[in-house]
């Protein structure tokens, strides 16, 4: 289940983000938790698994007609195409009007999640 970025969860989301190989300055996880913070457009949503347990983070930025999934983060244990497909399932019901759309990093997978949408339908 997906639960929207509140300031009590900052612990947990710096600690998602410091799983991210190219972030290894605690100074940068800050910054990118304000970035998201400081904008109507930009969301962080921290992700429990079926265990109940803290296990992913999705960012994204809203556009008038998308949204743009900027960062999905699962931890090591939870680490699946599935999950990945689970989260943006969650987030596709949060914004139904929107597509959902990647960056260059996490295009592949936002394909992936399309695809098996399509091929259920």
């Amino acid at each position: 289940m997906l639960f929207k970025y509140r300031s009590e969860y900052k612990k947990i989301a710096m600690d998602m983000l410091s799983l991210l190989p190219e972030i290894n300055n605690i100074d940068f996880v800050g910054e990118e938790i304000d970035w998201y913070s400081n904008s109507d457009s930009r969301n962080i949503y921290l992700w429990k698994n079926q265990e109940n347990n803290w296990a992913g983070l999705i960012s994204v930025e809203e556009k008038p007609k998308n949204i743009i999934i900027r960062r999905i983060i699962l931890t090591p244990e939870s680490w699946s195409i599935n999950n990945c497909c689970v989260m943006i399932d969650e987030l596709s019901h949060i914004y139904l009007d929107k597509k959902v759309v990647g960056t260059m990093d996490t295009t592949s997978i936002c394909e992936i999640w399309e695809k098996r949408n399509v091929d259920e339908q």
